[in-house]
């Protein structure tokens, strides 16, 4: 592996980054304190792919995911929950990178807070809304407009698992409590990146947004605003939509917009779906 990368924020992007989750600086380290930083940032910072379809065919650099999220664009698991790890320990709270796998090995960054002893899951970087800091071992069941969840542990690996509708529980991903450092995702970050179908980003369209009433949701050509769907079948449905939705953000440019949905379309056909 390489050389840890030193992860920082400097106090002006700190401020501006608060700002844009409509919170104050200087709060101390609480619970409360960490579940609102977490329902802001699932409210107000896109998840989406749209800019990792039209980027380099590389991990970004520490220095580009600052500019994602300081944007208002948002990312993915490999943008947003770096950040929010280094956001957290800036402010006083106790975090670490645990590494997550779901269809393959180590595919997904989550991160563990500690409060009082308490281990905390957190993950703002899987496209769902966990929207409360998870205590480990308490098996409490999180509802949530969307789906319930709660981490299980099972042989000493945790499982995050999802019920929709009163459905049986489907284990989302898994990980075992134990600290790894940033470049532990070296790896990871370069299959996502460069390999069309390693994961589901390069071949799929995927944007969300989440609040306490439910979610803004696009998977692939289907779209969601509070439980209404919308069928998009073209880059000018995209745009629409992204418009209503995240007005103002980067990410919906139509020169994004235009290359990504071609991006989408290309990276399918390749792979012959």
């Amino acid at each position: 592996m390489k050389p840890e990368v030193d992860l920082m924020l400097n106090s002006s992007q700190v401020a501006k980054f608060m700002q844009k989750l409509g919170l104050s600086l200087g709060g101390e380290p609480t619970l409360d304190r960490l579940t609102i930083i977490v329902q802001r940032f699932l409210e107000h910072v896109p998840f989406q792919n749209l800019t990792m379809l039209i980027g380099p065919r590389r991990r970004p650099t520490w220095k580009e995911i600052c500019g994602e999220m300081l944007s208002g664009n948002g990312g993915l698991c490999t943008i947003r929950n770096p950040f929010l790890k280094v956001l957290l320990s800036q402010q006083g709270f106790e975090a670490s990178f645990v590494s997550a796998s779901m269809e393959k090995p180590d595919c997904h960054i989550g991160i563990l807070v500690k409060l009082n002893d308490v281990d905390y899951w957190v993950d703002v970087g899987n496209g769902y809304p966990y929207v409360e800091p998870y205590p480990l071992g308490s098996q409490t069941v999180v509802s949530h407009p969307f789906f319930d969840y709660r981490v299980i542990e099972k042989g000493g690996v945790w499982r995050v698992e999802h019920r929709f509708d009163n459905d049986s529980w489907r284990v989302n991903q898994s990980f075992v409590k134990r600290a790894v450092p940033y470049r532990f995702f070296d790896e990871m970050h370069e299959h996502h990146y460069q390999e069309i179908g390693w994961g589901p980003f390069l071949t799929g369209l995927r944007v969300n947004r989440w609040t306490a009433e439910g979610g803004f949701i696009l998977r692939d050509k289907l779209a969601t605003s509070l439980g209404v769907q919308i069928n998009i079948k073209s880059a000018e449905d995209l745009g629409r939509w992204i418009d209503q939705t995240f007005p103002g953000a980067p990410f919906g440019s139509k020169y994004t917009i235009l290359n990504a949905w071609d991006a989408y379309t290309q990276n399918k056909q390749e792979l012959g779906q």
